[in-house]
């Protein structure tokens, strides 16, 4: 999973950051990811005017030599925080 923390912040702002990604764990028929992730961030304070977090799931095939993306969701800030 790729978190796209880098869509976060206005377009000309001074701060620098990296987008974040889980490692896969082990497969099997069940496979889980089990990995907190946490980030600290400046975000406007209006409800209206945050933006929301964009996360794609690629799949990791071959030892990570093929990663198709098998999907991609957003997770509305304002919706959660306010």
């Amino acid at each position: 999973m790729k978190f796209g923390f880098s869509n976060l912040l206005p377009p000309k702002s001074e701060i620098t950051v990296k987008n974040i990604s889980t490692s896969p764990g082990p497969s099997g028929s069940n496979p889980t990811i089990n990995t907190l992730i946490s980030n600290k961030m400046p975000l406007p304070e209006d409800q209206l005017l945050c933006p929301a977090l964009t996360v794609t799931v690629n799949d990791n095939i071959f030892n990570g030599h093929i990663q198709p993306m098998i999907g991609n969701f957003v997770i509305p800030l304002g919706d959660i925080l306010f």
